[in-house]
């Protein structure tokens, strides 16, 4: 599911990029038996099913191609929620199932039934999502395709059960479960989407909440983004579209945590809404602008493919820094920081990106993405000056980024870098400097875990 295409000259952009990333992360073939053990998702479903008939589904964990006898470090039984999703069907056991991992049965499975609900077309397009969630955390995702027939009579004459698809499940979360998860997967037809939330501090509901954006979600964005809308304006439009059960669990979830600042993120498989930018109708903390990203600890990650991992990674390095700038005069992040000053011509670049630092601004975007499509040696901490598409760096291991989703002027750039490498978390700092210019500032979007943090990489150890 991972965006971008094969074309006749060879590997997608996408394809290019998460490979040459895998040399830095260690996913190079080792030695045999040197392979740490994957756990992927289990969905085993039926290729097809008749409207009106059940069909039961197996959901759980499996193994890795190349895993072979080896099991997954498990140093105690882990209990793992997983979520279905699936439009055009009933659940009359629950959409949400549970099943217990440990040493000795390191790929459990369990069975639930579903319904296919009838429908006015001969064949329809189905899928069956599965989030997996430990201690309200978010460790995988996984996706099977089917068919739904409205006559038996059709029955045999559709392909074989799709493999499937998704993010690699990790038994273990990271301990630093957000106090809010909105998981938004995409429906059946374009504009439809389903929202599901998971929390460490309450059982959330089981049943998926639609979501009718009205037109494509790339549309919306782009109508978003337009300069004719003030920030006000999206972020009413933006609110108008998230389920009612997301702002009941966020103010729950707010009078639990006070006085600490809720932190939420947003596992979307879209990436064009700008949901972070949602107005509240009644803030919490009337102190400061009412958009989400200024109430709340905001982060934000794409779902669905193979990369990038879940959850997001909490910690990251912060050894050394390059801005991409072709101003005459040194960039204020090289006075400030000792950053490395590197030209945006499309050769600079990727020497930088085939080695980068732990940091990498862009002041010029112009050649980031061409760039990218040559390749990057490194897990970075990405800024984007401009507006610009953050998922190829993430999904080529980045631990995080930001970047407007519209021009800004005058970004906060130098006091955001004074205050992360001084030990806070980018996110916070993104909400509290948007506070102090809420007109432009709540337009940056960060990509990452709500608690993030960048250290020296000796402490990382």
């Amino acid at each position: 599911m991972d965006p971008g295409g094969r074309d006749e000259d060879g590997p997608s952009v996408i394809g290019r990029l998460t490979g040459a990333f895998r040399k830095l992360r260690g996913d190079r073939k080792p030695a045999p038996g040197g392979r740490e053990p994957e756990t992927f998702p289990l969905i085993e479903a039926p290729g097809e099913v008749v409207a009106g008939w059940g069909a039961e589904v197996e959901v759980g964990l499996s193994p890795g191609e190349a895993t072979g006898d080896a099991v997954p470090p498990l140093p105690w039984p882990v209990d793992m929620e997983i979520q279905l999703v699936a439009e055009g069907f009933e659940a009359p056991g629950g959409w949400r199932v549970r099943v217990r991992a440990d040493a000795g049965a390191p790929y459990p499975s369990v069975r639930a039934g579903l319904i296919a609900l009838a429908q006015d077309r001969p064949v329809t397009a189905r899928q069956i999502q599965a989030i997996y969630a430990v201690h309200g955390e978010v460790t995988g995702f996984g996706v099977r395709a089917l068919a739904v027939l409205d006559s038996p009579g059709l029955l045999g004459q559709e392909n074989a059960p799709h493999p499937v698809a998704g993010t690699p499940v990790r038994p273990v979360g990271s301990g630093l479960a957000p106090d809010v998860t909105a998981i938004v997967v995409h429906g059946d037809r374009p504009g439809r989407l389903w929202w599901t939330h998971q929390s460490p501090h309450f059982i959330t509901p089981d049943q998926a909440e639609v979501c009718e954006l009205g037109m494509r979600a790339s549309e919306l964005g782009r109508r978003l983004s337009g300069p004719s809308h003030s920030l006000e304006e999206v972020g009413r439009q933006v609110a108008s579209r998230i389920p009612r059960g997301f702002w009941e669990l966020l103010n729950a979830v707010a009078e639990r945590v006070a006085p600490r600042r809720p932190s939420v993120l947003i596992l979307s498989q879209e990436p064009h809404v700008p949901w972070e930018l949602a107005l509240l109708e009644h803030p919490f903390d009337r102190s400061v602008p009412g958009f989400l990203n200024c109430q709340t600890v905001t982060g934000r990650w794409p779902l669905g493919g193979r990369r990038p991992a879940l959850p997001p990674p909490s910690r990251a390095g912060r050894d050394g820094m390059a801005v991409v700038y072709g101003g005459p005069e040194a960039h204020p992040l090289v006075v400030a920081h000792g950053a490395t000053q590197v030209s945006p011509l499309l050769g600079d670049v990727l020497a930088l990106l085939g080695d980068p630092p732990d940091m990498v601004h862009f002041a010029t975007a112009g050649s980031a993405f061409e760039g990218l499509g040559r390749g990057m040696g490194g897990a970075s901490f990405v800024f984007l000056d401009e507006p610009g598409d953050c998922q190829p760096f993430l999904l080529a291991g980045a631990s995080g980024a930001v970047a407007p989703f519209r021009p800004v002027e005058g970004g906060p750039v130098t006091e955001f870098y004074r205050r992360v490498l001084g030990g806070e978390p980018p996110a916070e700092v993104l909400r509290s400097l948007r506070c102090l210019a809420p007109d432009t500032a709540p337009a940056y979007q960060f990509f990452g875990h709500p608690s993030l943090t960048l250290a020296r990489r000796h402490s990382l150890a």
